[in-house]
C-alpha cells in the first residue's frame, strides 16, 4: 500500500510537471516587485521570498527578475503592468490584482511602539487609545485603511522605521506600527533598547501575504503555474527546506499555514 502511494505521488509529480511545461513554453521571464525586506526579499535578488519564486518558476525555464523599490512605488508599477507581479500583497479584491490561490507566507504581528508612561492608556482601550494620536508608519503601507479603518488619527509616513524611533523618543509622534521583525533589527542597529524605553503591544496578528499578479493574460498563466507548482512543492517538502534554510520555523511556514482558506 505504501508503495502504491509512493508511485501515485511521484505519477502525480510527473503529470503536474507536462501540465505546467505546456504553459510556460512561451513565457521566458517573470518580472516581481517588492520592497526590501531584510532575509525576505534582498535586493541582490536572495531572501526566502525570493527564492520561493525561483523555486516555483526557474525549474520551467523561466527566468525570475527581482525589482526593488519603496513598497508604494512596487505596488504602483505592478498596478500599471509594468511588472508581472508584487511580492508581499495582501489579498485585497478591489485592489485592481489578480491573485493565486495559494499564499506565499504569513506576515510578521503588527507591533504598536509607544512610550511607557502611555501604557495605561492602551490596556483600557487598545487600539482605540490611538483615537487623534499623531501615529507614525512607513510610507505606502496605509494603515489607515485597513488597522485603522474606522480610528481618527494624525498620520505621519515615514522613509525609515528608525527615523519613527527617533520622533517616539523626542515625541514628535506619540506611537509607531510596524512589523516586530521590522522594528527590532533596526533597534538593534542603532542601539537601542526596546524593553526598557517603550511599550510594544501586538495589534494585529499577521496577514497571508499573496504574491499578487496584474491584469494580464500572461499573468493568468503564470498563477496556474504557481499554484500548479506550489501544490507540488508543498507535498514534496521543498516550500518548507527553503523557510528553513533561512531560520523559520516549521509552525510558522508549515504546510498548514498555506492554502486559501
Amino acid at each position: 500500500m505504501r508503495l502504491l502511494s509512493i508511485f501515485a505521488f511521484i505519477l502525480y509529480g510527473f503529470v503536474l510537471i507536462q501540465t505546467t511545461h505546456v504553459f510556460a513554453e512561451d513565457i521566458k521571464t517573470i518580472k516581481v516587485t517588492s520592497a526590501q525586506w531584510k532575509g525576505y526579499t534582498n535586493k541582490d535578488g536572495t531572501g526566502v521570498y525570493w527564492e520561493v519564486v525561483k523555486a516555483i518558476y526557474e525549474p520551467l525555464g523561466i527566468n525570475v527578475q527581482t525589482w526593488v523599490m519603496p513598497w508604494k512605488r512596487a505596488e504602483l508599477t505592478a498596478l500599471t503592468k509594468n511588472v508581472d507581479a508584487l511580492l508581499g500583497a495582501y489579498y485585497q479584491k478591489d485592489k485592481g490584482f489578480l491573485y493565486p490561490k495559494w499564499h506565499i507566507s504569513v506576515e510578521d504581528p503588527i507591533i504598536v511602539i509607544f512610550k511607557k508612561e502611555n501604557l495605561s492608556d492602551w490596556e483600557n482601550k487598545g487600539i482605540e487609545s490611538l483615537k487623534d494620536k499623531t501615529v507614525a508608519w512607513m510610507r505606502g503601507y496605509s494603515f489607515e485603511k485597513t488597522l485603522l479603518k474606522n480610528i481618527a488619527v494624525k498620520k505621519q509616513e515615514l522613509d525609515k522605521v528608525i527615523y519613527g524611533l527617533g520622533m517616539l523618543s523626542y515625541g514628535r509622534v506619540d506611537a509607531l506600527i510596524d512589523y516586530d521583525s521590522e522594528i527590532r533589527p533596526w533597534a538593534k542597529k542603532n542601539n537601542i533598547d526596546l524593553e526598557k524605553d517603550y511599550s510594544m503591544k501586538i495589534a494585529k496578528l499577521g496577514n497571508k501575504l499573496f504574491l499578487a499578479f496584474a491584469n494580464t493574460e500572461k499573468s493568468k498563466k503564470l498563477i496556474k503555474i504557481f499554484d500548479e507548482r506550489m501544490t507540488h512543492l508543498v507535498q514534496s517538502g521543498e516550500i518548507e527546506k527553503i523557510y528553513l534554510k533561512w531560520g523559520h520555523s516549521k509552525k510558522k511556514f508549515g504546510k498548514d499555514r498555506y492554502g486559501k482558506d
